[in-house]
């Protein structure tokens, strides 16, 4: 709803003639108190400074939005942050070092200016008779060890070097069945580096035995000085 005006737009034309001849009155007052006496001037004058004050607060009221509250928006300042920090400390001085005493001279002793007493002479004592000690008997030569007469056993890695190596050929029914396996054996390798005999140790399939044994009976060694027995490993594997 809306709120009512106090004063309607038919009041204004009514208010200010009365207002003009309020005017009026107070300049006829003035002219009355100039006329008067001094002492009744004092209350005349409060009289016309209450007129004044009433007639200037009725003209503020007519102000439209005078006297109403109004909002003013401050801006608002933005809050900051502010972070001291510690200086870091100071580093550690090194320590002083202290001085190292100086080391005092020692005293340089003084000649004795009174001679010695002369010591005497020892006497050479007499030589002593030579003693002459035995020759130690010759110590016989150790006798030469024998001769071996049969091949000796090497360690892998120890024997001689191989220098012609050939392949054992794949059994082909062993090899379209895509069966795998290995054969162990003992050769016999002589000075000339030939092999002489070779021993079937271990085998998974009798056919790998009879391929590597033919295979190894081809290789040759570097010379031994004697017959030396090798114990060599066969690996039959498909790619």
């Amino acid at each position: 709803m809306n709120e009512r005006d106090p004063h309607p737009p038919g009041d204004e034309e009514s208010v200010r003639p009365s207002h003009q001849r309020q005017a009026r009155e107070d300049i006829a007052r003035a002219e009355r108190w100039l006329r008067t006496d001094p002492r009744d001037r004092r209350w005349i004058m409060r009289g016309i400074v209450a007129a004044l004050v009433l007639h200037a607060a009725v003209l503020f009221a007519r102000i439209p939005g005078w006297g109403e509250p109004r909002r003013v928006e401050m801006p608002l300042e933005e809050a900051m942050q502010v972070e001291f920090l510690k200086p870091p400390p100071p580093p550690p001085q090194p320590a002083k070092e202290k001085p190292k005493p100086k080391p005092k001279a020692k005293p340089i002793p003084r000649p004795d200016p009174t001679p010695d007493e002369v010591e005497p002479i020892p006497e050479p004592e007499p030589p002593l008779p030579e003693v002459q000690t035995p020759e130690p008997p010759p110590v016989a030569a150790p006798p030469a060890p024998p001769q071996l007469t049969g091949p000796i056993r090497v360690s892998p890695g120890q024997g001689p070097g191989l220098i012609k190596r050939v392949e054992p050929e794949y059994p082909r029914v062993l090899q379209s069945a895509r069966v795998q396996g290995s054969v162990v054996l003992d050769a016999i390798v002589r000075t000339d580096g030939s092999v002489a005999d070779v021993k079937v140790l271990e085998a998974t399939h009798p056919m790998f035995a009879q391929a590597a044994v033919e295979a190894i009976k081809q290789w040759r060694y570097s010379p031994p000085p004697n017959d030396v027995i090798l114990t060599v490993k066969v690996n039959f594997t498909l790619k």
